[in-house]
């Protein structure tokens, strides 16, 4: 019996402890299982956040600052910035920002050449269109800047174009209307998009202009429509002028590409302008489907029946075009001498 009592002791004792270990557990307060989260440096997100407004405070001086020095790359960056501060803007300096774009590409594009540095460009821009390949020693004989520009060509919206057999460098008419245009208002924003497109190619060569007839239509077209559907645009006179020039240009042509040097009957009248003429005339509630008929009946005119109809006359318009413009209430426009809208996706004053 004792042996049994003293073998059960340490029994006892170690069951006693379990039940105050137990007891102990069951007063403490559980642990938060849920993983504190560390709160944000503020440092930090200040660090990776761009500052528009400052950005946007330093844009024009950035713009004004951009020289024939610095690189694509800047005039990118600056490109960049413009996108994020035209959303901020009122419309009027929206505008004036375009002003300061034209200085900072003319400034970025200009360059100090000598007289053989300007011969060694001209013979490079002349070969380039002839041959693919160009020798190293000619592209070293070019002016530094002129080497800079045409290793980085199409970058930064640059263009290496031909004006009458000249070469030269040109901002492209996309960069208003991709890096401008999308902020602007609709009327405004559907002018710049329009005329970049029509201006992609250079047009005149002169004394002559590349357009087919079916082009010059759809665009006399395009303006009379977008007068119609804008009134208040800001672009307006320049829609109109666009309008007057392309309706022209349709029923009398070029002093050098004519529409007719007559316009007595169909047969004088240049075939494929006729054709455009004849399918505007099946067009209704259209100022320039309404020139049109009356094209058709003008040409049917005898001269005397012509001669009724005005009796100025100038040798730098001949009578029959006098009469031509009189006959269709065609707003004279001078095709020799261009507003300078033939370039770039706005109008600019000569």
């Amino acid at each position: 019996m004792k042996s049994f009592l003293h073998t059960f002791k340490p029994i006892r004792q170690l069951l006693t402890l379990m039940v105050v270990s137990l007891g102990l557990t069951a007063c403490q307060k559980p642990i938060s299982e849920e993983i504190p989260t560390e709160s944000p440096n503020p440092t930090q997100n200040q660090n990776t956040t761009p500052d528009l407004n400052l950005i946007c405070q330093k844009l024009k001086k950035e713009m004004l600052g951009i020289t024939a020095q610095r690189t694509t790359f800047a005039i990118e960056q600056i490109n960049q910035d413009i996108r994020l501060c035209l959303p901020l803007m009122p419309f009027q300096e929206q505008k004036e920002l375009i002003g300061l774009a034209d200085i900072m590409y003319r400034n970025f594009l200009s360059i100090d050449r000598s007289a053989d540095q300007q011969k060694a460009f001209d013979l490079y821009a002349h070969d380039q269109s002839q041959f693919p390949t160009i020798q190293q020693s000619q592209i070293e004989k070019l002016h530094p800047r002129d080497q800079y520009l045409l290793r980085h060509k199409g970058q930064a919206y640059i263009d290496l174009v031909d004006i009458n057999h000249q070469a030269t460098y040109q901002r492209n008419p996309y960069y208003l209307a991709r890096v401008f245009a999308p902020y602007f208002p609709e009327a405004e924003q559907a002018f710049m998009q329009e005329l970049a497109e029509q201006n992609q190619q250079a047009q005149f060569e002169d004394p002559h202009f590349h357009l087919e007839a079916q082009e010059i239509s759809r665009r006399a077209q395009y303006w009379e429509n977008y007068l119609k559907k804008y009134p208040q645009s800001s672009f307006h006179l320049d829609a109109e002028y666009l309008y007057h020039f392309y309706s022209n240009l349709l029923f009398k042509g070029l002093k050098h590409d004519p529409v007719s040097h007559d316009f007595e009957g169909r047969v004088e009248i240049a075939p494929d302008a006729l054709a455009e003429i004849e399918q505007l005339a099946n067009m209704k509630n259209s100022r320039l489907a309404d020139q049109a008929r009356l094209f058709l009946k003008f040409i049917e005119l005898d001269s005397q029946q012509k001669s009724k109809l005005t009796s100025n006359q100038t040798d730098q318009n001949p009578q029959v075009l006098i009469q031509l413009s009189h006959y269709l209430n065609l707003k004279t426009v001078d095709l020799e001498n261009r507003r300078n809208c033939f370039k770039d996706a706005i109008c600019y004053a000569l």
